[in-house]
């Protein structure tokens, strides 16, 4: 259930709307991402977050760790394996070589996938949906969260409004939370802004010189400001999930959150070029047997953060 401080984020959202520039209200356009059979791409990934969590109980009962600590980074070489309009077939190779912006994408016989690379295959459809996933359970939690978050950015603009988008518009999406969470009817109601266009932010090859002048570096984004609040349709007296009751399991309580997401997407081939989200999420839940006995109470606070860069210049013949 966890999402990718937020203050940070928040000064930045109100700086693009401050600083935007003159930007045409006429034009519209489809960001829906277009890719051929063959293509590889380079994300650079980090994902961290942070959970506390406070258990009350007479009874005995699993302990949770009070606090845990998630952080992944690492490098996503993207390898589109096909593509048609009934939507995509990829293969990514997750790898914890260094991912830093001062280090290049590999390159040449080197750019190859090594054996040590964690291999993850994925359907897409046209709507950004995801089927047909194989080989996520050789990762670890931590770098399964990473790349979860990678493909929900990486598939954003998919679900962006079909007729296209113009400077400045302002739409709204909702999607239920698929997590598994003791929480039943939790939704979340999602505010998009198209802001403004800006240089597409392309990651440089170290801190002291910038990268070549690539066609990608040159390229202009869209800046999608994305804001979510996590609703919750479930009584607080009554929040028992299906799976629960099935487990003669009662819950009661409530769950909110607010995640807050700015997109780069390339409005020459609709590619996401960079996303940075934060995220801080609540829940006080209270789990017990139908008959009322056996109650275990919980409180747990959780924030994250997290940053995807496309690299530059990504080789297309990488494998």
């Amino acid at each position: 259930m966890i999402r990718p401080g937020i203050s940070a984020n928040v000064f930045l959202a109100g700086a693009l709307f401050a600083l935007a520039s003159p930007v045409s209200f006429s034009q519209r356009l489809h960001l829906s991402p277009h890719f051929s059979a063959g293509q590889t791409l380079f994300y650079r990934i980090e994902f961290k977050s942070s959970r506390h969590i406070k258990t009350e109980s007479r009874v005995a009962s699993p302990q949770l760790s009070p606090t845990t600590m998630v952080n992944a980074s690492g490098l996503l070489q993207v390898q589109v394996v096909q593509a048609s309009a009934s939507g995509l077939l990829i293969k990514t190779y997750y790898s914890e070589r260094d991912s830093s912006p001062a280090s290049s994408p590999p390159s040449g016989a080197q750019s190859a996938a090594s054996s040590a690379d964690k291999v993850v295959e994925v359907a897409i459809a046209p709507d950004g949906s995801a089927s047909q996933c194989k080989g996520l359970d050789q990762l670890s939690p931590a770098q399964q969260f990473a790349w979860k978050d990678w493909l929900g950015s990486f598939t954003s603009s998919m679900t962006f409004p079909k007729a296209g988008v113009t400077a400045r518009q302002k739409w709204d999406m909702s999607e239920p939370e698929t997590t598994p969470s003791p929480i039943a009817g939790l939704l979340w109601s999602k505010k998009y802004q198209y802001v403004r266009d800006e240089p597409c932010p392309i990651q440089v090859h170290s801190a002291t010189s910038p990268s070549p002048k690539s066609p990608a570096s040159m390229q202009s984004c869209a800046v999608i400001l994305v804001l979510a609040t996590l609703r919750q349709r479930s009584s607080q007296n009554n929040a028992s999930p299906q799976d629960y009751k099935l487990q003669n399991l009662k819950t009661r309580g409530r769950a909110t959150g607010q995640n807050e997401t700015i997109l780069y997407i390339s409005r020459i081939d609709g590619v996401l070029v960079r996303a940075t989200e934060d995220a801080q999420q609540f829940m006080d839940a209270t789990i017990a047997l139908a008959d009322d006995s056996n109650q275990v109470h919980y409180i747990m606070d959780a924030t994250s953060r997290s940053e995807i860069a496309l690299l530059p210049d990504s080789p297309q013949d990488a494998r």
